[in-house]
């Protein structure tokens, strides 16, 4: 729904264009951007979960470019986050595919679900659900007493 001063700004653009003049007005829904807590939880949990899991096993970027022989080069942010666009594809509501810039939360959130699932299912590596409150319940060893 538009504001009232909306409305008036639409009336005054249309009174002011010419009469012969062929215009067109699109309704879109509008949607929230996805939020920075998706992005943490994205590359803070998951990418950085993947990537401990492959150092742990002495994974290389042979695993996600499917070589027979290990590259010896290890698999960094950036090319895990190529590899998971390409098989875990985000797509807009015109069925573009985007990027996690151009997302919303509900296409982020199935980006992130698609991510545990792909990596459940293919490296057996889990990713935990986010925990909003992790602060509170989790303290780093050399903080406890």
């Amino acid at each position: 729904m538009l504001t009232q001063s909306q409305k008036l700004l639409r009336k005054h653009y249309l009174t002011s264009i010419k009469e012969e003049t062929r215009i067109i007005e699109t309704i879109v829904r509008d949607t929230n951007p996805k939020t920075y807590a998706q992005v943490k939880t994205i590359f803070g949990l998951a990418i950085a979960q993947i990537i401990a899991e492959f150092n742990d096993r002495g994974w290389d970027s042979s695993m996600l470019l499917n070589m027979p022989n290990p590259t010896g080069v290890a698999v960094s942010a950036g090319l895990l986050k190529e590899f998971l666009y390409a098989v875990c594809p985000i797509y807009d509501d015109n069925d573009n595919l985007i990027t996690l810039s151009k997302s919303d939360t509900r296409q982020a959130s199935f980006f992130f679900d698609d991510i545990r699932n792909y990596a459940a299912s293919q490296w057996n590596i889990y990713i935990p659900e986010p925990n909003p409150n992790w602060k509170e319940t989790h303290t780093p060893p050399f903080f406890e007493k």
